[in-house]
């Protein structure tokens, strides 16, 4: 049986990781503005007000993941392009070490029913499909060291 203090962890692990989404998803969306009151999964009350989802990030990620996020959606965002996001859950969030005390992994999984657009040619439905997010954070749930995305 869980302590209230596993349960507590165990709440903000799920709290980081929808707010990495949330801003993760924004920021390719270009939405910039504040995370709305009634969103009430986003759990880092001391972000919320900032409109840049960049700079959202920014306060809990790393900057080299950051940075190393920035090269590699260099083309994507010098096209002009916007993700319209459509995400849905495909499974339980599983993680590894959070009663540990070290590093924590957590892996979530999620269908993507996002559409691209462009100024040249509108919008572009990307085909289904289920993707696997591994988040590996400090031990006091405090900041993301590190992330990958693949597809399953």
């Amino acid at each position: 049986m869980r302590t209230q203090a596993q349960a507590d962890r165990l709440e903000a692990l799920r709290g980081v990781c929808f707010c990495l989404l949330y801003d993760l998803c924004c920021w390719l969306a270009r939405a910039e503005e504040a995370v709305p009151d009634d969103t009430m999964e986003y759990s880092l009350t001391a972000l919320r007000a900032i409109e840049d989802p960049r700079r959202r990030l920014g306060g809990y990620v790393s900057q080299a993941v950051l940075a190393s996020w920035e090269r590699a959606l260099e083309p994507f965002f010098a096209s002009g392009a916007t993700l319209d996001p459509e995400l849905g859950e495909s499974g339980p969030m599983h993680h590894h070490g959070l009663d540990d005390g070290g590093p924590v992994l957590a892996e979530l999984r999620f269908s993507n029913h996002s559409r691209v657009r462009d100024h040249a040619s509108g919008p572009h439905q990307l085909p289904p499909q289920d993707w696997v997010l591994n988040v590996w954070l400090s031990p006091d749930l405090s900041r993301v060291e590190s992330a990958t995305l693949a597809r399953v």
